[in-house]
This record gives C-alpha cells, sequence and structure tokens, in this order.
C-alpha cells in the first residue's frame, strides 16, 4: 500500500537590539522554536521538534519502507544586518536531543556520519544518532544575498542528504530541526525568519513475515536504548 508521510513546521522570527548580542531578545513569534544552551552557554541556535505517529500502522504490524525524502519550504529566509544560516532538519526512529543535534551539525557532519575530530578544538559532540535509525537528514548552507543585503533576504548556496532510509516498524518518528546563524567577527545579524516547512516521505506500509518483523523489532529496542 502506498503511504505518503509528512509532518508541518512553523515558521519563525526572533529578534535582538544589536548584531553583537549573544542572545535573541525577542521570541514572542518564536511558533514553538527554543533558543538552545549549547555547553551550558545560550545561544542564538534555533531548535524544534516533532513526531509522526504510526501507531495504528504498528498495531496491524505494518512496516512502513521509505523510497526517499522531500523538504518544502517557504519563499524566503531573512538575516536582518546578519549574513545567512546553516539548517538542518532529520527524521529518526529513536528520540533526538537538539543540543546533540546543534552540536553534530556544528561539527561538519551529520546524524549517522563519523563526527571530525577538529583541529585546535578536539571532538565538539558525540554522534549518539546510528546510522539504521537515521532515515533521513537534509542540510542546508543559505548565504545573504550579495545583490541586495539592506532586505536581508538569504540564498540557499548548499544542499545535502544523508540518512539510511531504512524501513521501520516504530510507532512512532521523531523530527527535528535546527537553524544556526552564520557568524562573522562575533556579528549574527538583528533578525532571523525562518520560513515553514513540510517534511515529505513518500514510500509504502506492508506487512513482512512474522519473523522478519520480530527481528526489526528486536533491533529497533536495541538501537533505541543504545541513544
Amino acid at each position: 500500500m502506498d503511504q505518503t508521510l509528512r509532518i508541518e513546521i512553523p515558521g519563525c522570527t526572533v529578534t535582538k537590539g544589536d548584531t553583537l548580542d549573544p542572545e535573541w531578545s525577542d521570541l514572542e513569534f518564536a511558533n514553538g522554536w527554543v533558543a538552545l544552551t549549547l555547553g551550558g552557554v545560550p545561544t542564538l541556535t534555533m531548535g524544534w521538534t516533532g513526531t509522526i505517529d504510526l501507531s495504528g500502522y504498528a498495531r496491524d504490524y505494518k512496516t512502513f519502507y521509505p523510497d526517499g525524502g522531500v523538504i518544502q519550504e517557504g519563499p524566503y529566509w531573512i538575516a536582518f544586518d546578519g549574513f545567512g544560516q546553516t539548517a538542518a532538519t532529520v527524521v529518526s526512529s529513536v528520540p533526538i536531543n537538539l543540543e546533540q543535534f546543534a552540536l553534530t551539525i556544528l561539527s561538519n557532519t551529520t546524524p549517522g556520519l563519523i563526527v571530525p575530530d577538529i583541529p585546535g578544538i578536539g571532538l565538539i559532540g558525540t554522534n549518539a544518532q546510528n546510522w539504521e535509525t537515521t532515515m533521513f537528514c537534509e542540510t542546508q548552507v543559505n548565504l545573504i544575498n550579495a545583490n541586495l543585503p539592506t532586505i536581508g533576504i538569504c540564498q540557499p548556496i548548499t544542499t545535502k542528504q544523508t540518512g539510511s532510509l531504512s524501513p521501520t516498524a516504530s510507532d512512532t518518528l521523531y523530527v527535528a530541526k535546527v537553524v544556526i546563524p552564520v557568524t562573522v567577527a562575533n556579528a549574527t545579524g538583528t533578525t532571523l525568519t525562518i520560513p515553514s516547512s513540510r517534511v515529505i516521505l513518500p514510500g509504502r506500509m506492508d506487512q513482512e513475515p512474522e519473523l522478519n518483523y520480530m527481528m526489526r523489532l528486536a533491533r529497533s529496542v536495541e538501537l533505541a536504548n543504545q541513544v
């Protein structure tokens, strides 16, 4: 049976008084997004989490086989007085720690890939996500449009995808998105606008042989306990 999973991620606008301020001062229009604390230090990194409920299919012992992943998003990103941002979205079969997810992206890697040892810094964090549990991940780097910098519109310069697209018998899929403003000489801009987006996972639901299904459930529990 063909099945398309999706989740809606709200847009967000946060502001601060000065481009050098280390924290957002106005989160009135955050729409469920939160400013993340990394390593015990408040930051300008924003994060959001949500879930896709598959409990109805799990009760019928169904397995979801993803065929791919797509992210749709609104028209523009804004970084008034800033330079751009790095955005990353992940879909996992196990819960996601937003702080660890952000540190993974700051390490120039994604969940399920090797965390590099950065010269002069070392390991920023550990990657708690296994490749199998990371069904889909997409990163996007945006930089300010040099032709119209005063209006703050940013444009994507690179987009990458990772993830296993592994079948899952989980009753819940976990979705997270982090946005990290680009910093130049400690300046990051006074306004960050994140457009609304939608994650789409086309695939199919099927009932696999009982032994295969039980093995998949056992493996899911094993991986979840490693996070």
